[in-house]
């Protein structure tokens, strides 16, 4: 039976037609023209009639990057020549390669992008598709109901609020910073600042979602919204946009995911002690000598003064990501590099006008510890879930932990707050509601959720829910029952383990 959802069993919100004018999405199918992209647009194959039939096992044989293959909707897609060219990054392809990726590719698309451009792929249809289960058309058919009652775009007036709520507290944070000569006043300063990387943050990843449009056809300057996020936040918007795509279609994967890939500083699975070969990075994440000895056995002691200081490394990842060019990822504009630079520039001008070098180290790392309060939220919605294996393409394993909705609901982890408290998590509170409609709009988060609730209920799927504070205590236990594994873990009884014959 598909979910029980009335239009008149959902209040609904009125959403003016047109732009956000300093909130829209990132996506390329949005834009009509990347002037200061790195690379000009490449144009789609000329539509083919797809006379073809394939069997899976057959579409399953192309699953490399120099033959790629997806299934939509029972259509077969070659996509081999565009995956240099997403603008979501190749990753997000890759990962898909030779599988069916119809719910992963709708939940990161409008519906008119997909009609307008998948055809440009379609080769022929899938001779042997298996029914769909009641589990996804359900999942699918709420989705179809929060379209409708225009839940993937936002009012005007909520953004609007927001963006004048995030600058109040740069414009504070600047005014006891350059009006007042005492320290305290100086730190309150570093606390504001940190405060507005955080709220700032939470703006950048709707629009990244697509979730900040008052409508689907939404037309604004991507490079410029993202390079404008980057010079306030230092964050490289091409990055987060590169890695999160992929955290979101494989959570909590062993080897593929990059938001749980954190050696030699924290492995959340025994799994990880063995030096895996990380799909994303596209290297071996050594278990070398600092993990074993120095980091992961006492992960859950380390864990909050990493989260203080990690900020620092999303400045290296961004660094090393703008500066590789055989990433195959379309958003690394020169804007978003100058934007990057521009936020240096005013950052450490600010740090430069404070009389002391005492008060300057004292504020740098002040601010970056408030703001890796964000750091603490999002592996928060994490790491406590169960880490999944890869699907082994010769044994037809399954698929990341499941269908597209039951791996996000169980790796996933929502955390009970007051209404009042919503601004603070930025709606990372329904990291699960998030996660299966992405570009479902914040302002509609608190409403819906009881629905994805009942749900789950009825297919028996694990959602999970908890306190703030009860959240944390999972996540320190996760961590520390890896911790304990790790110490009494040795590299010759793994190889002996792995030996064959």
């Amino acid at each position: 039976m598909p979910p029980c959802v009335h239009e008149d069993s959902i209040p609904h919100e009125t959403s003016p037609r047109g732009v956000v004018d300093v909130v829209s999405n990132f996506s390329a199918e949005t834009s009509t023209t990347r002037k200061d992209s790195a690379a000009k647009p490449t144009p789609l194959p000329p539509q083919r009639k797809a006379t073809q039939s394939f069997t899976i096992a057959q579409v399953a044989s192309h699953n490399t990057r120099d033959d790629a293959w997806l299934i939509y909707k029972n259509q077969v897609l070659d996509v081999t020549k565009w995956i240099g060219h997403h603008p979501g990054g190749e990753q997000t392809l890759l990962r898909f390669a030779g599988m069916d990726a119809t719910d992963e590719l709708r939940s990161f698309h409008d519906d008119w992008v997909l009609e307008s451009k998948l055809p440009h792929f379609v080769i022929g249809t899938v001779s042997d598709a298996p029914e769909t289960t009641e589990l996804v058309e359900d999942f699918r058919k709420l989705g179809e109901e929060f379209d409708k009652l225009g839940y993937f775009h936002v009012s005007r007036s909520f953004y609007v609020s927001k963006i004048a709520a995030v600058f109040s507290i740069f414009s504070c944070s600047m005014a006891l910073l350059f009006k007042t000569e005492y320290f305290a006043a100086h730190m309150a300063s570093a606390v504001l600042l940190g405060i507005f990387w955080q709220q700032f943050a939470f703006v950048g990843h709707d629009c990244g979602h697509m979730s900040a449009r008052t409508h689907a056809r939404d037309k604004i300057d991507v490079p410029k919204l993202g390079a404008l996020v980057t010079f306030f936040n230092g964050i490289s918007v091409s990055w987060w946009n590169a890695t999160h795509n992929v955290h979101h279609a494989v959570p909590n994967t062993v080897d593929c995911d990059p938001d749980i890939a954190h050696l030699p500083v924290i492995a959340l699975d025994k799994r990880m002690f063995g030096s895996l070969f990380n799909k994303y990075h596209g290297r071996v994440m050594e278990f070398d000598w600092a993990a074993r000895n120095i980091f992961v056995p006492y992960q859950h002691l380390w864990y909050y003064p990493i989260m203080c200081v990690a900020r620092f490394n999303l400045y290296i990842q961004s660094v090393l990501f703008l500066v590789k060019t055989n990433d195959g990822h379309g958003k690394r504009e020169k804007l978003n590099m100058a934007a990057f630079v521009g936020y240096f520039g005013w950052f450490i001008l600010l740090v430069f006008s404070i009389p002391t070098w005492f008060e300057r180290v004292a504020f740098v790392l002040l601010s970056h510890a408030v703001a890796g309060l964000l750091n603490v939220q999002i592996t928060l919605s994490h790491f406590p879930r169960p880490i999944f294996d890869s699907p082994n393409k010769e044994d037809g394993g399954v698929k990341y932990g499941g269908d597209f909705y039951t791996r996000n609901v169980i790796a996933s982890l929502d955390v009970e707050c007051p209404t009042y408290l919503d601004w603070f998590h930025g709606g990372l509170q329904f990291q699960t509601l998030h996660h299966l409609y992405p570009r479902l709009g914040r302002e509609h988060l608190r409403k819906t959720e009881p629905l994805i609730a009942s749900l789950c209920k009825k297919h028996s799927l694990p959602y999970s829910r908890m306190s703030f504070i009860k959240g944390n205590m999972e996540v320190c236990k996760t961590l520390k029952d890896a911790a304990l594994k790790a110490r009494t873990w040795s590299p010759l009884i793994y190889e002996s383990m792995c030996a064959q014959g």
